[in-house]
């Protein structure tokens, strides 16, 4: 015989499912707040303010940039992993937030693979090796044997410990077999006037703006690039991998939602951003800027942070922590 509490119980369960799935079809019911843990005017800015519109034209609500810059990253990460995971806050990254510096700064507490939701893959930008025009060298393999015959003499330029260009020119040293000076500045500004004036000599970092122009010039030297094949951003300059077997130091950018984001909700907001990338319109405005739309669902963006992680987690434990 039917117990008629057990049935309640059963028409309540459904209820709730029943509701809950609506609840997901029918999102977005309000804007959606994308944070963005760096200040308003950089590249990554600038690539977001590009997918704005057409993301909120296909989700049907507008899209809430919040730029949220500090603690190289930390603290919009922070603030992303404690928000509601219902899908209205989401949090624009790139790999040094989300595979590096979580890592440095160990007192912020984000365990990354465990706070977010892999969301979407949107865009890669490769960094290059620019050295100043009096490095006695005009390829990477000159370079090799240069800085190998002249140990802790070349200067290079990063911005902080354990930021991205830090780590990524530490795993090029290992991988090649050299020992250059680091020199730390402020920020890229910084970095770019004293490649140009010799005050270093070298620098690992993604190629974009006045930087390119400079390379065009013949002010900056570009002898190699971080990609596996020859990157159709640089052309001309020879993958970094064709002297060190596997070398990939490319700034990989994507979104993450706060863990336990529903997936369908979180699948939701991947595919509109995924599906603005397709337009050959922004992916032409992208190339302007020094990267490329490599859109990844989320199953894959999930494996590439893994990857990406496994990668430069040896680096910052040599580079040591706070």
């Amino acid at each position: 015989m039917n117990n008629p509490m057990t049935a309640l119980l059963a028409g309540a369960c459904a209820m709730a499912l029943a509701c809950h799935a609506t609840a997901q079809t029918a999102f977005p019911e309000k804007p959606i707040r994308v944070v963005l843990p760096f200040a308003a005017g950089g590249v990554t800015d600038a690539m977001l303010r590009l997918l704005q519109e057409p993301v909120a034209r296909s989700l049907g609500q507008p899209l809430i940039i919040d730029n949220r810059p500090g603690a190289a990253g930390m603290i919009g990460a922070r603030l992303v992993a404690d928000a509601p995971a219902d899908g209205y806050t989401v949090m624009v990254v790139n790999t040094g937030v989300i595979s590096i510096t979580p890592f440095v700064q160990k007192s912020a507490g984000i365990d990354p693979q465990k706070r977010f939701v892999p969301v979407a893959g949107l865009s890669s930008a490769p960094s290059v090796l620019l050295v100043h025009p009096s490095v006695p060298a005009n390829d990477l393999r000159q370079f090799l044997d240069y800085a190998k015959a002249h140990p802790g003499k070349l200067e290079y330029a990063v911005v902080g410990k354990g930021a991205y260009g830090d780590v990524a020119t530490a795993l090029f040293q290992r991988q090649a077999g050299i020992q250059m000076l680091p020199v730390p500045y402020q920020g890229n500004a910084q970095t770019t006037t004293a490649l140009l004036t010799g005050e270093v000599k070298v620098q690992l970092t993604i190629l974009s703006g006045p930087m390119n122009d400079y390379v065009k010039a013949g002010r900056i030297k570009a002898l190699g690039v971080a990609t596996a094949a020859p990157s159709p951003l640089v052309p001309g300059v020879a993958p970094i991998a064709t002297q060190l077997a596997g070398f990939d130091a490319v700034v990989y950018t994507g979104i993450v939602a706060p863990a336990r984001t529903p997936p369908a909700i979180a699948e939701k907001i991947g595919r509109a951003f995924t599906s603005a990338l397709a337009d050959p319109a922004i992916r032409h405005q992208l190339n302007t800027m020094g990267m490329e739309a490599s859109p990844l669902d989320g199953k894959a963006y999930g494996e590439r942070i893994a990857r990406e992680i496994g990668t430069f987690a040896p680096i910052v434990k040599e580079l040591g922590t706070e």
